[in-house]
């Protein structure tokens, strides 16, 4: 706008100039030219000064705007710049963060130690408990002393064999102290059978072996307390070491006849080990061992699953003294995991590494369990070679009797 009034403004004066030189009034000499002359150049100068001016101020302007739009470019580059500097950044802090994590977590797999039960109970603590049991065992055999909580069952295992009659007698005196509902039906209220015992049938029944002695439908224990050994020994008593003759004293050992009843009767008495072995075994891997008490410390302390299993199917003796038999320790270490449903739980927070060595670990606990299996069938094999030679005595031993009898008559008919 200011260059076009400029432009009017010039064009105006030209005009006018114009006009005045073409006066007739000033036609006629120079005074009046060069006065018409120098009016026409200072208005011109006039006009193209205000013109400069209008396009310098406008020229400013411009440049000021342009500086302006140029600052404001630049500021919002630099915003754009600095923002996309800061998403990268973070974005690379985030994915160290996220890398970090990774590790963390692949670390923790690899090497956290489960919370779990004998996790390396079995590896580090079966074989002790298994030589306890073995320990526990020798004690308990006739003669070897043991802790016997009644008196009368302690003379009658500890003590030499009496008579046959005498040991029938011993063994009624003690079935007091277990007679059932139908010793009770029979004779009950008599010397025999005064009442019912709480553990019926006690000294007569393979329970008393396998679940504990105690009354009709317990729970079973794999555990003995004092009592229930007592009855679990007073069963092997019955059933296997019985009494076929009495020791002799000294002067009847010293005899000819006293050597060879000596002699006879070792022979007997090695076959009637074998016999007892497996239930004399049984009993002592029914002992509480005190080498499960660690290790079952730990496990009640490290793994939710366990205590819970513990709880709920532990038994009685376990619960109070907070140790195991091997028996019952090996059933806890499987059914643990097997009968567990927390146990699943223990699986599904173990990954990679953790639970490759869960898997070997079971495992291994099956590698153990197989190989004690092999040891039982060695046992067994030992006893089953026995019952033949016994049989094979049986068979043979009377036609050799005969024979030998025919021998020493044509002998002395010679």
């Amino acid at each position: 706008m200011k260059l076009k009034k400029a432009r009017t403004v010039f064009l105006s004066a030209s005009i006018s100039s114009i006009v005045l030189l073409s006066s007739p009034v000033f036609a006629g000499g120079w005074p009046v030219h060069d006065a018409i002359t120098n009016f026409s150049v200072g208005l011109v100068n006039k006009s193209v000064l205000g013109v400069t001016m209008s396009v310098n101020a406008m020229n400013t302007s411009v440049t000021q705007m342009l500086y302006n739009v140029g600052m404001s470019v630049n500021q919002n580059g630099t915003k754009i710049s600095h923002t996309v500097e800061a998403a990268s950044r973070v974005e690379r802090e985030f994915a160290v963060v996220q890398e970090r994590n990774k590790r963390v977590e692949d670390a923790r797999q690899r090497y956290k130690v489960s919370a779990s039960i004998c996790s390396e109970n079995v590896s580090g603590g079966a074989v002790t408990i298994s030589k306890t049991s073995s320990m526990n065992k020798s004690t308990i055999r006739p003669g070897a002393g043991g802790g016997f909580s009644d008196a009368d069952i302690q003379k009658a295992i500890n003590e030499p064999s009496v008579a046959p009659e005498v040991d029938s007698a011993q063994s009624a005196k003690i079935h007091t102290k277990y007679c059932d509902h139908i010793d009770y039906k029979a004779y009950g209220g008599s010397k025999a059978c005064p009442s019912i015992s709480e553990m019926p049938g006690g000294d007569k029944r393979i329970d008393s072996l396998l679940v504990g002695a105690g009354k009709d439908g317990k729970e079973p224990d794999l555990t003995f307390d004092p009592k229930q050994i007592d009855a679990a020994r007073m069963y092997v008593k019955n059933s296997v070491r019985r009494s076929v003759g009495a020791q002799l004293k000294k002067g009847e050992a010293d005899t000819t006849a006293g050597a060879q009843y000596i002699g006879l009767l070792n022979q007997y008495n090695a076959v009637i080990s074998a016999a007892a072995d497996p239930q004399e075994s049984m009993i002592a891997r029914s002992v509480p061992s005190n080498a499960t008490k660690e290790l079952l410390s730990e496990a009640l302390k490290s793994s939710a699953s366990s205590k819970i299993y513990f709880d709920q199917f532990a038994s009685k003796v376990a619960k109070q003294k907070k140790i195991m038999s091997e028996r019952e320790f090996e059933e806890f270490e499987a059914g643990r995991r097997y009968s567990n449903v927390e146990y699943q739980r223990d699986l599904q927070e173990m990954s990679g590494d953790n639970l490759i060595r869960e898997q070997i670990r079971v495992l291994a606990y099956q590698n153990w369990l197989l190989l004690k299996t092999k040891n039982n069938i060695e046992k067994n094999n030992i006893i089953s070679g026995q019952i033949l030679a016994s049989m094979a005595r049986k068979e043979f031993k009377p036609e050799l009797n005969q024979l030998k009898t025919r021998v020493n008559a044509e002998l002395g008919s010679n």
